[in-house]
């Protein structure tokens, strides 16, 4: 039970067989993270610590509907079993969302076509652990202890940076290794501001913000000057993790690009340090989750590959709502008419285009009546949390089976 949970409680949450939280939506840190580590997490609650006693024993249940509840003491469950070897392959590829390289070969098993999402923003923070600016400039960081941390960090290595490529590459290259020959869509840092910040060094190269959702985040850091270096450094993994550990199934995808103009910056910039798309097959792909994707998706089309829906973020910019605010999170709504009207655009303008069109969001996995009708919207992929994926591919088999048989 906490207040809040920021990227440096990771190390805790491993450790939790459940997580209650003061403030929060369903899109917040500690709610992904929990999902990633299979723990149940109720967030923006509001009156935890006054309602929960230090020590007590109970039951955190979120198999309940859209409420989490907390009852007193041990309840009974029942355990279902499903054989993995009679479910067939459905038309839509049911894909994953990963983000813990340590998970990837036990969820290998599970009945997938892919890695829709691979997350390396967990890889930074508990392989890691250092702002990559730090580890290019430590003479930048104001304190000696942070300076002493650092060096033992990256002992053994040449240069501090050689230390971020090596682990990130993998850490990718893990989860690459896993599904391979399957591919993996491995998403480029989307940190904001508040959690670049909370890793070792941060701060010193970290802008303070009012709202980090909205600043300094995604595609806009890649070609500034503020973060430039850092995505260099990126870039260098994801060559290392294709070319040096030969999975050259991985794919790159850009997150939070609001304008053309700026994603035509970073594939040209990408393309500098030796990440052009095209060559040695690789494919790099755009998440979907800004209304201008939407809107200008017959443009955004002739910079990238294919089109990752990212629910989240498209709901929270439609409706205008702050997904970390557990004071609107009743507003927050994947199935308002709104966000499935782009929902509807998004998919029908990549098909238009001859472009993937997937969803890697939270969307489909909280509500089955939602992947049902992206099936019907004929989208290419839906990538989901591994708790849901066996019920969605069973939902979705059967719902084809419906469609084909009208």
């Amino acid at each position: 039970m906490t207040d809040s949970a920021t990227p440096d409680w990771e190390p805790i949450m491993r450790q939790a067989t459940a997580i209650v939280t003061n403030r929060g939506g369903r899109t917040c840190h500690a709610a992904i993270v929990a999902r990633e580590f299979g723990i149940p997490a109720i967030v923006g609650t509001g009156n935890a610590p006054e309602r929960l006693t230090s020590g007590a024993l109970i039951t955190v249940s979120c198999a309940e509907g859209e409420t989490g509840r907390v009852y007193p003491g041990t309840l009974p469950f029942e355990v279902r079993r499903t054989d993995l070897a009679q479910i067939e392959r459905p038309r839509t590829k049911i894909m994953l969302n990963l983000a813990n390289p340590e998970l990837a070969f036990r969820e290998s098993f599970l009945p997938n076509d892919d890695v829709g999402l691979a997350r390396m923003e967990f890889i930074v923070t508990e392989y890691i652990k250092a702002h990559p600016m730090a580890l290019l400039h430590p003479e930048r960081l104001g304190e000696d202890s942070e300076r002493r941390a650092l060096a033992q960090l990256t002992r053994g290595y040449a240069r501090p940076a050689d230390f971020f490529v090596e682990r990130l590459a993998e850490g990718i290259g893990t989860i690459a290794a896993a599904f391979h020959p399957k591919p993996v869509i491995v998403r480029m840092s989307d940190f904001k501001t508040n959690e670049y910040a909370g890793l070792l060094g941060g701060r010193w190269f970290e802008p303070k913000e009012n709202n980090p959702m909205l600043g300094f985040r995604g595609a806009s850091r890649y070609t500034h000057p503020a973060y430039a270096e850092g995505f260099a450094l990126e870039c260098a993994a994801m060559k290392r993790a294709r070319e040096v550990l030969g999975l050259r199934d991985i794919k790159l995808m850009i997150p939070f690009c609001r304008r053309l103009e700026e994603g035509k910056a970073v594939v040209a910039r990408m393309e500098e340090l030796g990440r052009a798309r095209g060559k040695e097959g690789l494919e790099i792909y755009v998440m979907c989750e800004i209304p201008s994707n939407v809107l200008l998706i017959d443009e955004f089309s002739r910079i990238f590959d294919g089109f990752s829906i990212g629910s989240n973020d498209l709901t929270q910019l439609t409706l205008g709502v702050d997904r970390d605010s557990a004071l609107v999170a009743f507003e927050f709504d994947e199935r308002d008419p709104g966000v499935r009207r782009m929902l509807k655009l998004a998919i029908e303008g990549s098909r238009r285009n001859g472009r993937h069109a997937g969803i890697c969001g939270q969307a489909p996995s909280d509500y089955p009546e939602l992947a049902a009708e992206l099936v019907r919207l004929g989208i290419d992929s839906i990538s989901l949390n591994p708790d849901v994926i066996i019920r969605t591919t069973l939902d979705v088999l059967s719902l084809e089976k419906e469609l084909a048989r009208d």
